[in-house]
């Protein structure tokens, strides 16, 4: 979380029952709830989300809502850069943890210093109703050191409920995979074939493969293209270039095989998904 942007921050209670089919989308997603309760549907459980807790989505996780009215929360929105493994590359976080009074505080007092970085209405179903999420990002940048420095703060503190119980991913472990991952992030611009992973990590193909596969449970190449599928939504919501020049960015010279990979990844295409995002 060293290097982040706080999108949003705020309360919001549900007037009616709310039902949100979301889409994984690039930012990390953190709750604290105050009252009420609410069912988080994701791939493989269901949660329920109830008083006295806090609950952490990292980013691209696809998750949907159902929510009972008088749902009431806290919400903290960050967007993390490109760059590196990354912690949730390496590390599996909870999704749900009993947070305590400080935690409630703690948001109620950034809330009144901060309520410009709230989304737009106190009515959860309001939530797809807002500006561009770069906008706020944008905000963000231009805040003043110290206000980002704080901000930055109440991001670390609160996540710090998850890490007491995060674990090391064991293929995190391995030296050579470390080598990969970060090979991978550092080059998401350029063609990444399974001959440069392999020489970067000193591994036969074939033993490359088969530790992606028992570690990741993908292939090294189904990796890349997920993760450049996951950079190309940080560009869709950070940026306003175009869908050719996106997959460009991201070392795909064919935009229809872009197109075709990201819908089948994420369910929708990119110029779908920006108008998801930014409406």
């Amino acid at each position: 979380m060293d290097d982040f942007i706080v999108l949003n921050l705020g309360h919001a209670q549900t007037v009616h029952r709310w039902t949100n089919e979301d889409i994984s989308s690039p930012f990390v997603r953190l709750f604290y709830v105050k009252q009420g309760r609410a069912v988080m549907h994701l791939e493989r459980e269901d949660i329920v989300l109830s008083p006295g807790h806090m609950y952490l989505l990292p980013s691209y996780t696809p998750h949907a809502y159902e929510c009972d009215p008088g749902f009431e929360f806290y919400y903290l929105f960050v967007y993390q850069s490109k760059g590196g493994s990354g912690v949730f590359d390496t590390y599996d976080f909870p999704y749900e943890v009993q947070a305590n009074e400080a935690a409630q505080l703690l948001f109620e007092n950034y809330c009144t210093l901060y309520p410009q970085l709230a989304l737009p209405s106190r009515n959860a179903e309001a939530f797809l109703n807002h500006q561009a999420y770069r906008d706020y990002a944008k905000a963000f940048v231009e805040m003043q050191w110290h206000e980002r420095l704080q901000l930055h703060g109440l991001a670390e503190i609160l996540v710090s409920y998850f890490v007491k119980h995060a674990i090391q991913k064991h293929i995190a472990s391995d030296e050579r995979i470390i080598r990969v991952l970060d090979f991978i992030n550092d080059n998401i611009s350029r063609a990444i074939s399974v001959d440069d992973l392999a020489d970067k990590a000193c591994l036969t193909k074939s033993y490359l493969i088969r530790m992606f596969r028992e570690n990741l449970g993908m292939t090294p190449l189904q990796y890349v293209i997920r993760k450049k599928i996951q950079y190309a939504q940080s560009l869709l919501l950070g940026s306003e270039i175009s869908i050719r020049q996106v997959s460009r960015a991201i070392g795909i010279s064919d935009v229809s095989y872009f197109i075709r990979i990201f819908k089948k990844n994420i369910g929708f295409t990119p110029q779908e998904y920006r108008q998801r995002l930014i409406g």
